[in-house]
């Protein structure tokens, strides 16, 4: 959770209008949507693969 916390501390620097609640929402929304990407990607990467 540290990272989290490290993040939102350095998108709160860089925009002071936002709030705390709304940087870590931006934190962990950008998150998930990376998890899902590697998702897919590893989905594909499977579909792909020649079954024996």
């Amino acid at each position: 959770m540290a990272k989290v916390e490290e993040r939102v501390k350095e998108l709160l620097a860089k925009h002071p209008n936002l709030t705390q609640e709304e940087a870590l929402k931006i934190v962990t929304d950008k998150n998930a949507r990376k998890k899902n990407k590697r998702a897919e990607k590893t989905e594909k990467r499977s579909a792909n693969k020649p079954k024996d």
